[in-house]
Protein backbone atom coordinates (compact mmCIF):
# COMPACT_ATOMS: atom_id res chain seq x y z
CA UNK A 1 0.00 0.00 0.00
CA UNK A 2 1.24 3.14 -0.63
CA UNK A 3 0.74 5.93 1.40
CA UNK A 4 1.20 9.46 -0.39
CA UNK A 5 0.36 12.38 2.84
CA UNK A 6 0.63 12.59 6.33
CA UNK A 7 -2.89 12.36 6.32
CA UNK A 8 -3.01 9.10 4.53
CA UNK A 9 -0.65 7.77 7.16
CA UNK A 10 -2.65 8.71 9.78
CA UNK A 11 -5.67 7.02 9.04
CA UNK A 12 -4.10 3.67 7.74
CA UNK A 13 -1.88 4.40 10.99
CA UNK A 14 -5.16 4.64 13.19
CA UNK A 15 -6.57 1.76 10.98
CA UNK A 16 -4.38 -0.72 12.05
CA UNK A 17 -3.15 -0.04 15.47
CA UNK A 18 -5.94 -1.59 17.74
CA UNK A 19 -3.87 -1.23 20.57
CA UNK A 20 -4.15 2.70 20.83
CA UNK A 21 -2.86 4.59 23.88
CA UNK A 22 -5.60 5.73 26.26
CA UNK A 23 -4.48 8.20 29.09
CA UNK A 24 -8.05 7.91 31.15
CA UNK A 25 -9.25 4.33 30.55
CA UNK A 26 -7.35 1.21 31.29
CA UNK A 27 -9.64 -1.48 31.63
CA UNK A 28 -9.56 -3.55 28.59
CA UNK A 29 -13.48 -3.90 28.23
CA UNK A 30 -14.13 -0.32 28.08
CA UNK A 31 -11.08 -0.01 25.64
CA UNK A 32 -12.61 -2.38 23.44
CA UNK A 33 -16.20 -1.05 24.07
CA UNK A 34 -14.80 2.76 22.80
CA UNK A 35 -13.22 1.43 19.83
CA UNK A 36 -16.20 -0.42 18.33
CA UNK A 37 -18.35 1.91 19.01
CA UNK A 38 -17.41 5.93 19.98
CA UNK A 39 -14.86 7.96 18.85
CA UNK A 40 -13.22 9.70 21.93
CA UNK A 41 -11.69 13.38 21.92
CA UNK A 42 -8.99 13.90 24.44
CA UNK A 43 -11.81 15.29 26.66
CA UNK A 44 -14.45 12.76 26.55
CA UNK A 45 -12.12 10.21 27.14
CA UNK A 46 -11.14 11.33 30.07
CA UNK A 47 -15.00 11.84 31.19
CA UNK A 48 -15.52 8.51 30.10
CA UNK A 49 -12.84 7.02 31.51
CA UNK A 50 -13.15 9.19 34.79
CA UNK A 51 -16.80 7.86 34.94
CA UNK A 52 -16.44 4.53 34.85
CA UNK A 53 -13.77 4.57 37.59
CA UNK A 54 -15.98 6.78 40.10
CA UNK A 55 -18.48 4.51 39.07
CA UNK A 56 -16.44 1.74 39.98
CA UNK A 57 -14.67 2.60 43.35
CA UNK A 58 -17.99 5.29 44.65
CA UNK A 59 -20.97 3.11 43.03
CA UNK A 60 -19.02 -0.62 43.29
CA UNK A 61 -20.94 -1.12 39.88
CA UNK A 62 -18.69 -2.68 37.01
CA UNK A 63 -18.48 -1.62 33.32
CA UNK A 64 -20.62 -4.54 32.00
CA UNK A 65 -23.32 -4.34 34.38
CA UNK A 66 -23.96 -0.48 33.58
CA UNK A 67 -23.83 -1.46 30.07
CA UNK A 68 -25.87 -4.32 31.04
CA UNK A 69 -28.73 -2.06 32.51
CA UNK A 70 -28.79 0.43 29.50
CA UNK A 71 -29.76 -0.09 26.33
CA UNK A 72 -27.83 1.19 23.23
CA UNK A 73 -29.34 1.30 19.50
CA UNK A 74 -25.64 2.36 17.98
CA UNK A 75 -26.17 3.12 14.16
CA UNK A 76 -22.08 3.07 12.79
CA UNK A 77 -21.66 6.76 13.16
CA UNK A 78 -19.13 6.88 16.11
CA UNK A 79 -19.51 10.76 16.26
CA UNK A 80 -23.22 10.53 16.39
CA UNK A 81 -22.96 7.03 18.66
CA UNK A 82 -20.61 9.13 21.02
CA UNK A 83 -22.93 11.88 21.93
CA UNK A 84 -25.59 9.47 22.60
CA UNK A 85 -23.41 7.23 24.72
CA UNK A 86 -22.07 10.87 26.93
CA UNK A 87 -25.90 12.10 27.32
CA UNK A 88 -26.54 8.79 28.69
CA UNK A 89 -23.23 8.94 31.16
CA UNK A 90 -23.99 12.01 32.14
CA UNK A 91 -28.16 11.55 32.71
CA UNK A 92 -26.56 8.92 34.65
CA UNK A 93 -24.22 10.90 36.95
CA UNK A 94 -26.00 14.31 37.00
CA UNK A 95 -29.87 13.39 36.69
CA UNK A 96 -30.55 16.37 38.80
CA UNK A 97 -29.39 19.22 36.63
CA UNK A 98 -30.15 17.39 33.40
CA UNK A 99 -33.92 16.83 34.20
CA UNK A 100 -33.64 21.37 35.19
CA UNK A 101 -31.98 21.46 32.13
CA UNK A 102 -34.90 19.86 30.09
CA UNK A 103 -37.52 21.93 31.89
CA UNK A 104 -35.75 25.09 31.17
CA UNK A 105 -35.18 24.47 27.56
CA UNK A 106 -39.25 23.84 27.31
CA UNK A 107 -39.84 26.76 28.63
CA UNK A 108 -37.00 28.68 26.22
CA UNK A 109 -38.50 26.64 23.43
CA UNK A 110 -42.40 28.09 24.30
CA UNK A 111 -41.33 31.29 24.93
CA UNK A 112 -38.98 32.41 21.99
CA UNK A 113 -40.29 33.00 18.31
CA UNK A 114 -38.77 33.98 14.91
CA UNK A 115 -37.98 37.37 16.24
CA UNK A 116 -38.19 36.88 19.97
CA UNK A 117 -34.55 35.05 20.92
CA UNK A 118 -34.43 33.50 24.74
CA UNK A 119 -30.98 33.75 26.56
CA UNK A 120 -30.56 32.26 30.25
CA UNK A 121 -27.39 31.79 32.36
CA UNK A 122 -25.20 28.35 31.53
CA UNK A 123 -25.40 25.20 33.89
CA UNK A 124 -28.17 27.64 35.37
CA UNK A 125 -25.57 30.02 37.47
CA UNK A 126 -27.68 33.27 37.77
CA UNK A 127 -30.50 34.60 38.16
CA UNK A 128 -31.74 36.05 35.26
CA UNK A 129 -32.94 35.67 31.56
CA UNK A 130 -32.66 37.73 28.61
CA UNK A 131 -35.46 38.56 25.68
CA UNK A 132 -33.90 39.66 22.22
CA UNK A 133 -36.64 40.87 20.18
CA UNK A 134 -36.18 41.97 16.97
CA UNK A 135 -38.89 44.54 15.67
CA UNK A 136 -39.28 45.89 11.63
CA UNK A 137 -42.27 47.09 11.84
CA UNK A 138 -45.42 49.25 13.99
CA UNK A 139 -47.46 46.00 13.74
CA UNK A 140 -44.53 43.69 15.20
CA UNK A 141 -45.09 45.76 18.31
CA UNK A 142 -48.58 44.61 19.11
CA UNK A 143 -47.74 40.91 18.28
CA UNK A 144 -44.84 40.56 20.41
CA UNK A 145 -46.70 42.28 23.21
CA UNK A 146 -49.61 39.36 22.53
CA UNK A 147 -46.98 37.16 22.39
CA UNK A 148 -45.08 37.63 25.60
CA UNK A 149 -48.65 38.48 26.92
CA UNK A 150 -49.66 34.62 26.30
CA UNK A 151 -46.19 33.89 27.63
CA UNK A 152 -46.81 35.32 30.69
CA UNK A 153 -46.77 32.33 33.27
CA UNK A 154 -44.02 30.41 30.89
CA UNK A 155 -41.78 33.37 31.70
CA UNK A 156 -42.68 33.25 35.52
CA UNK A 157 -41.86 29.39 35.66
CA UNK A 158 -38.57 30.20 33.28
CA UNK A 159 -37.45 32.85 36.00
CA UNK A 160 -38.30 30.58 38.98
CA UNK A 161 -36.18 28.12 37.46
CA UNK A 162 -32.98 29.58 36.69
CA UNK A 163 -33.22 31.40 40.48
CA UNK A 164 -34.01 27.96 41.70
CA UNK A 165 -31.17 26.24 39.50
CA UNK A 166 -33.84 24.09 37.97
Amino acid sequence: MKIQGKMEWFIYFLGRNKNLEYKFIKDEEIIEFVEKNLHLSYSTEKEVGEFFRELKTIKKIEFKEFIKGKEFEFKNNKKQDTSKFLKIIRDYKYPIMNKSMNKVKGLVSSIKSKTIKVSYPENLEGDSFELNIKIKSVDDVEKMMQHLEKRREEMKNLITAIKKGG
